[in-house]
């Protein structure tokens, strides 16, 4: 059972560089298996901070989750994963996905158009895969374009590929082509997980693979700590899965996109679109944050001691036996002081975890 922590930069907190690389170290020495440093635009660069994170620890995995197809041409992917790998002897991951970013910057001169998004991920999977085995890769592919040109560097050391989604098209996708699958979704419903679960599987299949041959990572935002505070910080995770959710014109319980089991009343739906930008990291408003009962916040979040939080993720466990690691999504807005916190606890919940929750799979080594 591998456990992921993450989100690290994250929206809405004030992290330095320095400190994130002092939190990768804390999580190695608590025990979590892999870091996760997010790709956001505007923010610390991800591949800097991952050499950092990885130079200044020994056994932990570090993973972009995630960089995308368009923020860098795809054989400068190609060869800067190659030099993590080389740089770590093997611990670093290419997570990958279509990207999500704020509007306002999508929009802007500046911003990305993110065309035929499955099309765009597969490319920049097979292109890095070609150049990492030593050969060139095509100068066209569906959408991406190379410079057709051989990495000069021996092949790096093996490097998995992870692909986060949550629609089935590119869920699809990663059961095709990822050795780690990042169920993306920020909604707990056991049947839409299943949904998720099952959309992998049959890319897998389609392309003949192995069930085995891939990880099912499942995503648990979590807020670790004294109930109270721990409760108020999962109230912003919260928020922010339901406004992901529900992002279409009408939002609310019918709205084009929302799971099966969504349970969020239409007011409450209303009111954190209406009155709450999910994209400045800015508090919730006391009037939202009363609208967000414990049966709401269940639907999104676990959040209280270790143990507690152990019993709910094995619930979970229990009922999704496909799943083979956990990663650790972390609220926002918290200070270093109280990540690192989070971070202790998260090592007792995952010892507790591996006690109950079955071994997974095992990273394919390329041999």
């Amino acid at each position: 059972m591998h456990v992921t922590i993450s989100d690290f930069p994250a929206n809405g907190n004030r992290l330095s560089a320095r400190e994130i690389v002092e939190l990768a170290q804390w999580a190695e020495q608590c025990g979590l298996d892999r870091f996760a440093v997010s790709d956001f635009p505007f923010h610390q660069d991800c591949l800097v901070q991952m050499a950092a994170c990885l130079t200044a620890t020994d056994r932990l995995v570090v993973e972009s989750l995630v960089t995308t197809p368009y923020l860098r041409a795809p054989d400068q992917t190609a060869a800067a994963w190659a030099t993590l790998a080389e740089l770590s002897d093997g611990r670093a991951i290419l997570g990958v996905g279509k990207g999500g970013t704020a509007p306002a910057v999508r929009a802007g001169a500046w911003g990305f158009s993110r065309p035929e998004p499955e099309a765009s991920v597969r490319d920049l999977i097979n292109i890095c895969r070609t150049m990492w085995r030593g050969d060139a890769p095509e100068l066209d592919g569906g959408v991406l374009h190379t410079s057709g040109r051989r990495l000069d560097m021996a092949p790096p050391p093996y490097i998995p590929i992870l692909v986060a989604a949550r629609g089935p098209r590119m869920l699809a996708v990663a059961g095709e082509l990822a050795d780690i699958v990042h169920i993306g979704a920020p909604f707990l419903g056991v049947p839409y997980l299943s949904q998720r679960i099952d959309a992998v599987r049959r890319g897998a299949t389609m392309a003949g693979r192995p069930w085995t041959d891939i990880e099912i990572d499942l995503t648990v935002s979590i807020s670790l700590g004294d109930a109270a505070p721990a409760r108020a910080a999962g109230e912003l995770t919260s928020a922010a899965a339901i406004t992901w959710l529900t992002e279409s014109p009408k939002p609310g319980p019918g709205a084009r996109g929302t799971p099966i089991g969504f349970a969020v009343p239409e007011a409450t739906v209303d009111a954190i679109h209406r009155d709450w930008d999910v994209w400045t990291g800015a508090p919730l408003p006391s009037h939202v944050r009363a609208l967000l009962t414990d049966e709401v916040l269940r639907q999104f979040t676990v959040w209280g001691d270790p143990h507690a939080c152990a019993l709910r993720i094995t619930e979970l466990l229990a009922a999704l036996p496909d799943v083979t690691g956990v990663r650790l999504k972390l609220p926002g807005r918290q200070t270093v002081n109280e990540y690192r916190q989070m971070i202790g606890l998260a090592g007792e919940l995952a010892a507790e975890l591996r006690d109950v929750a079955p071994i997974g799979g095992v990273i394919r080594d390329g041999s």
